[in-house]
């Protein structure tokens, strides 16, 4: 009942391109819980923005060439620095697991390839919402642990397999294998293959 009484999800979207932003705003505003206050194509449009428009999420696009930020780490950095509480979602074209690693280092809550927003957008938006109040509340550690059979296909996912062939390797049903990955990213708070990719590297489990 309660979440029926929720105001919207206030967004602001950045992206040079303008048939992107297009694209950003037609995929969020199919979803009514979500609310777009405020766009902007460039770093410096961004920055001023945000000075004045109050927003739940930000989710900007990696690459926007444009001084003083000359590069998307540059750009993320000095967001973190000047607005360090906005829970930021980045999509990018980009498929680097060195840069992924980069970019979630600098406390980024979501990491999507613009190949897959329609899908998960939305998704991710409420997933960096979410990890934000973790952080914020220290809790980020209390998870639930994987089962070993999760473990084992969240490492083979990680290793660049499909639910097919994990199926077909551990003998186990399609079904079955999604249904585990499903319950680990659960388990894990991750809301996306490239954040669960990220993790398994950074913990050592890959």
């Amino acid at each position: 009942m309660k979440a029926a009484f929720e105001p919207p999800l206030r967004v602001v979207l950045a992206d040079d391109h303008p048939i992107f932003l297009i694209g950003l705003r037609a995929v969020l505003e199919r979803d009514e819980h979500v609310r777009i206050v405020g766009e902007a194509n460039s770093p410096q449009a961004l920055n001023a923005l945000l000075q004045h428009c109050a927003c739940d999420v930000l989710v900007t696009d990696f690459m926007m060439p444009a001084e003083p930020q000359a590069d998307g780490l540059r750009l993320i950095e000095h967001l973190r620095r000047h607005h360090p509480d906005l829970p930021i979602v980045v999509v990018t074209m980009l498929n680097n697991a060195g840069l992924f690693h980069s970019i979630l280092a600098l406390g980024v809550m979501g990491l999507l390839s613009k190949a897959s927003l329609a899908d998960e957008l939305p998704q991710a938006i409420r997933q960096a919402l979410s990890l934000a109040g973790q952080a914020s509340g220290d809790g980020a550690h209390a998870q639930e642990p994987l089962s070993p059979r999760e473990l084992e296909v969240i490492r083979l996912l990680a290793g660049g397999m499909t639910v097919g062939e994990i199926a077909a390797h551990l003998h186990r049903s399609k079904q079955t294998v999604s249904a585990q990955k499903v319950s680990a990213m659960r388990k894990l708070g991750l809301g996306n293959d490239a954040a669960l990719f990220i993790y398994v590297q950074e913990h050592g489990l890959a």
